[in-house]
Formats: structure tokens, sequence, C-alpha cells
């Protein structure tokens, strides 16, 4: 029986541990939302919209699709879309075309200038990205790594949604 209660307390412990270095965690992901808002950064100075932030990033991972099948990727409507592309089309980020064979069907894709930002974007990213992790031990490296890596392979076993 006393087995028992021991087991119980080191795990009582570890919950306890655990839920400590994640709330750690979460204040270090607020310093570094906060330092990145403070420096000149192409996403905070590109006047978008989350929204239209969000139909760049589609684009630019899946490439051009039908604003049917964009509406789908974010999750809203087609109305939706069609609003979001056009502010983005008046900006000169997105164009839009018909499809050859189904004229009613409108694509949507990156311009020249919406691959240029979001290239911009990703830039300054790694350029901080870089400047902080010049800055950190080889162990800490290490261990970040380490813990990374646990989060791509937890991210992994989620469902999709």
């Amino acid at each position: 029986m006393s087995g028992n209660a021991g087991d119980d307390r080191a795990d009582d412990c570890a919950d306890d541990e655990r839920a400590a270095l994640v709330a750690a965690i979460a204040a270090h992901e607020a310093v570094l939302r906060r330092s990145a808002a403070r420096r000149p950064n192409p996403l905070f100075d590109s006047g978008l919209t989350m929204q239209q932030l969000r139909v760049l990033v589609v684009l630019g991972a899946d490439g051009p699709l039908p604003q049917g099948d964009l509406a789908h990727a974010l999750g809203v409507g087609l109305a939706t879309v069609t609003g979001l592309v056009d502010r983005l089309v008046a900006r000169g980020l997105v164009e839009r075309t018909e499809d050859p064979r189904d004229r009613r069907v409108r694509h949507a894709a990156l311009s020249a200038d919406g691959t240029a930002l979001l290239d911009r974007i990703e830039s300054a990213g790694q350029e901080v990205r870089a400047r902080l992790l010049a800055r950190i031990d080889l162990d800490a490296l290490r261990g970040l790594e380490r813990g990374l890596a646990a989060l791509h392979e937890a991210l992994a076993e989620l469902p999709a949604p």
C-alpha cells in the first residue's frame, strides 16, 4: 500500500512540474511576441488584417486555388473569400484569373508583390531567429532542439481538424 502512495505523490509532483513548465513556456512566448512587436517588421507594417494574411499564406503554400477551395481552406464562406480577394487584388498582392475549362470558376494566386511581401516577412523572422539563437549557449540549443522535435511529434499525432 505504501508503494502506491509513493507512486501517487510522484505522479502529483510530475503533474505539478509539468504545469509549472507549461506556464513558464507560455510566459516566454508572451515575451517573444512583445519583442517582435517592437522591431520594424514587414508583417506589422503591411497593414493586412489577419484574414488577409491567411489568404496570402494559404496561396503561398498551396499555389493558385479556385476561390471555393480557398474558402474551404480558410473555413469561411465564398462571399467572405470574394471580399478578401477583392481587397488583396486592389492592393496588388493577389491576381484573379478565370479557369480556362470553366469560366464560372475564378482562381486566386499570389502576384509578384504578394510573393515579395511573404518573402520579406519570412526573411525578417529568420533574421530575428538567427540573432536570438546565436546568443544561446550550446547546451540550451540542444535542449531547445529536443523540445521542438518533441513538439513537432506531438503535432503530427494530433487528428486533422
